[in-house]
């Protein structure tokens, strides 16, 4: 048993020193990733795993493991402390939304539970997207969502619970797929990404009569955030149109705004490998896609209102450079603003009750409010 508790008191403590030292310096190459990561996706776990780390180092001392025993406790301590001044920030964070943070949601929601779309549709030939609807008659506002994945995976169910609370607020969803690349073809995939978004926008207009178009919102996450923001961009300026003529209604209302929820917004920061899948070579040998493709090559006045949500400890994509892009936004005179979830990391909303996404569904409603 002495053997037992040592070993898992040093583990214990390991673990909670890697979160501890991560979610204070998210820069620490390795470490900083994973405590940002764990701290925004489950703040309250950690502060529970660290009073436990205190009983289990008490444990070993009482085992005859002073040393051990002592600096496991020492550690969890510390973790519980670092963990309640995370909870502290997001708390506050949230409040200053106007939310108050459920915390047995934060406990017990860790996934995303499946929130039953209404209906499926074939919006263009081989592309589906499910229809959320809230209760009674329509037409509804709605949210076309795009789901994340690096433009490479993902599919439509990602956030089906989100959906769900949405329509209960009034709005529907249509959550999207998009084509993706696929093995063997090296095509880019870019543009045909954003005309298949388009292709759904169209069917929204002409065959969905209990959607209302007029009303009609941009979104998604990561990769899809980036799409949603650049595709809102061509539909305005009329440079993009369904691909499929049969689909095609030849315009009609933009899109009254945009849901950024930590978007690469910079295209030619993200991986090459990436960029070969969208422009078929380095961005910056295509010129003219990437103006089509990159939000940061799209800002100017007259852009629909646009909320940006982020992680302050985000990795997958540079927190400075998404703030700058906002704050190029708010100079072009372009409504709307940057939420930000304190000691967060990408996918932070992944679990319906994360303190970053109950903050951010608050942002989100309120920001629907307004545009809609």
């Amino acid at each position: 048993m002495t053997w037992f508790l040592r070993v898992l008191a040093l583990a214990w403590a390991a673990v909670l020193l890697v979160i501890l030292v991560g979610a204070f310096r998210p820069e620490t190459p390795g470490i900083g990733f994973a405590g940002s990561f764990v701290t925004g996706l489950y703040p309250l776990h950690v502060a529970l795993a660290a009073v436990l780390g205190i009983l289990i180092g008490l444990a070993a001392r009482a085992a005859r493991a002073p040393l051990i025993g002592y600096a496991t406790a020492v550690v969890a301590l510390a973790a519980v402390v670092g963990s309640v001044a995370v909870l502290g920030a997001q708390g506050r964070a949230a409040s200053a939304e106007g939310v108050g943070l459920d915390w047995t949601s934060v406990l017990t929601d860790v996934g995303q539970p499946d929130g039953a779309p209404d209906r499926t549709v074939d919006y263009a030939p081989g592309r589906e997207m499910d229809v959320y609807l809230p209760a009674g008659a329509g037409p509804h506002p709605v949210m076309v969502w795009m789901h994340g994945g690096s433009w490479v995976r993902g599919d439509r169910e990602d956030r089906t619970a989100q959906h769900r609370a949405l329509a209960d607020d009034g709005w529907a969803v249509a959550a999207v797929d998009y084509r993706l690349p696929e093995s063997g073809d090296d095509r880019p995939v870019g543009r045909d990404q954003q005309r298949d978004v388009a292709c759904a926008v169209d069917r929204i207009r002409a065959q969905e009569p209990d959607l209302d178009p007029d009303r009609l919102v941009l979104a998604g996450q990561s990769a899809g955030a980036t799409l949603a923001l650049s595709t809102a961009s061509g539909l305005l300026d009329g440079s993009l149109a369904c691909s499929d003529a049969g689909n095609a209604t030849g315009g009609g209302p933009p899109p009254v705004g945009v849901v950024a929820h930590y978007p690469p917004v910079d295209l030619t920061l993200i991986d090459p490998d990436l960029q070969q899948v969208l422009f078929g070579g380095p961005a910056a040998d295509a010129p003219g896609l990437l103006r089509l493709l990159s939000p940061s090559e799209q800002v100017r006045p007259g852009l629909p209102p646009t909320l940006i949500l982020l992680g302050s400890a985000d990795h997958f994509v540079l927190p400075d450079r998404v703030t700058a892009y906002d704050g190029e936004l708010r100079a072009a005179g372009v409504p709307g603003r940057l939420v930000t979830v304190p000691y967060a990391d990408h996918v932070f909303d992944r679990p319906f009750g994360s303190p970053g996404a109950q903050l951010t569904r608050g942002a989100v409603r309120q920001f629907l409010s307004e545009v809609g």
